[in-house]
């Protein structure tokens, strides 16, 4: 008997013949390699190295996504009542995975497996923000992670009480107050500043003008944006949502 429970049937689809196939680009390199003599045991490496890591991917996400849901049955089982919304679940549950699925750092993995958990527990149907949030999440590295998170931590109090907009007195008296905090141990300036610009290219933060009265010549403030904000409350996973479920 086929289960109802989507996170089931997406565990059978992920381990079907179809989703075991390699992209075709990647297959179509392999096929024309595997005609150079002697290649045979590189290919069949490659293949098997390829397939192992998808797997142990799509493990990872799904595994950390439903550890977290867990943490909120009551939340999720409500959620599950509801057959109309299973298919949305599918989808999601299944582009989280495609995104996952490449990865070679697993903290990514993780992240967008908390994400998927985050998006599931929101009263919502629409999961459009949880597959933006995803593809961030991919690009983002640890360091890229802290640096936003400093300035979530330092600047998401003025962002809520501006109306998500930030006010620039207050980002350049706030990081004023933290020039002792916005660097990375191990980190040099010039590297920490090039997060916040990493940051500021996917839209979760920007650079604001420095008040010269505030700040030396040498600093440049950066301000959180309100999906910047989101992102972090994503990554903070199903038990995080109780919250934040308005502001997302």
């Amino acid at each position: 008997m086929s289960s109802d429970n989507p996170f089931e049937q997406v565990a059978a689809l992920i381990a079907s013949d179809e989703r075991q196939q390699l992209p075709e680009p990647v297959d179509a390199i392999l096929k024309t390699m595997a005609k150079v003599p002697g290649a045979g045991p590189f290919v069949a490496l490659v293949r098997y190295e390829s397939e192992k890591q998808r797997f142990e991917n799509a493990e990872l996400m799904l595994r950390t996504a439903w550890d977290e849901l867990k943490r909120v049955s009551a939340t999720l089982d409500d959620f599950l009542k509801d057959p109309a919304r299973h298919d949305a679940v599918k989808r999601l549950v299944l582009d989280a995975t495609r995104k996952a699925e490449d990865l070679r750092d697993r903290k990514r993995v993780e992240r967008i497996g908390k994400i998927l958990a985050h998006a599931l527990t929101l009263s919502i149907s629409d999961f459009d923000k949880a597959e933006e949030m995803m593809r961030i999440a991919r690009d983002l590295s640890d360091a890229d992670v802290l640096g936003l998170r400093h300035l979530y931590d330092t600047q998401s109090e003025t962002l809520q009480r501006h109306g998500l907009n930030f006010e620039l007195n207050e980002i350049n008296r706030i990081w004023r107050d933290n020039l002792s905090k916005n660097r990375i141990a191990g980190v040099l300036q010039p590297e920490w500043r090039s997060i916040f610009l990493k940051l500021q290219g996917l839209g979760l933060a920007t650079a604001v003008e420095r008040i010269p009265t505030e700040l030396p010549l040498d600093e440049q403030p950066f301000a959180l944006l309100a999906k910047g904000a989101d992102f972090v409350r994503y990554i903070e996973g199903a038990v995080g949502n109780a919250s934040t479920a308005s502001a997302a």
